[in-house]
């Protein structure tokens, strides 16, 4: 017996529907966008505020630090090596936990040292702040 093949079927005939597959993939992206928290761009410029007046007064609860451009730290007009100057600041820190440390730091230091001091203050459980030049207001 002979079949007989159907000439008028194609395989453009057989449609595959796609719409549910968008509809997933458009679900899924709106999840994502949704769901995630947006970066924020370490490019943007911000403009920070100028001081108008003359630098702060010492607070009581204060010690300065002092970073030279090669890497010396002064410490109560002594100079100091991070092992030492940690045991100094225990020794701050044990006597009056709230004290603040101010570093005073030449623009051309080592960027190297300043992350060691910085974990030389933590270590020690103080705070640190970083003293900056007072420029003018500009007329």
């Amino acid at each position: 017996m002979r079949f007989r093949r159907d000439r008028r079927r194609s395989w453009t005939s057989a449609v595959i529907d796609l719409t549910p597959l968008i509809d997933v993939v458009f679900l899924l992206l709106l999840f994502f966008l949704l769901t995630a928290a947006p970066a924020p761009d370490p490019t943007m410029a911000v403009q920070l505020p100028k001081a108008t007046k003359g630098a702060l007064s010492k607070l009581p609860d204060e010690v300065e630090l002092t970073m030279q451009s090669d890497g010396r730290i002064l410490f109560r007009g002594n100079e100091y090596t991070f092992p030492r100057l940690r045991d100094e600041l225990k020794k701050v820190a044990a006597a009056k936990p709230a004290t603040r440390v101010v570093l005073r730091g030449d623009r051309k230091a080592h960027y190297e040292n300043f992350i060691r001091l910085l974990e030389v203050v933590n270590d020690a459980n103080l705070s640190l702040s970083v003293a900056v030049e007072n420029r003018e207001p500009k007329k």
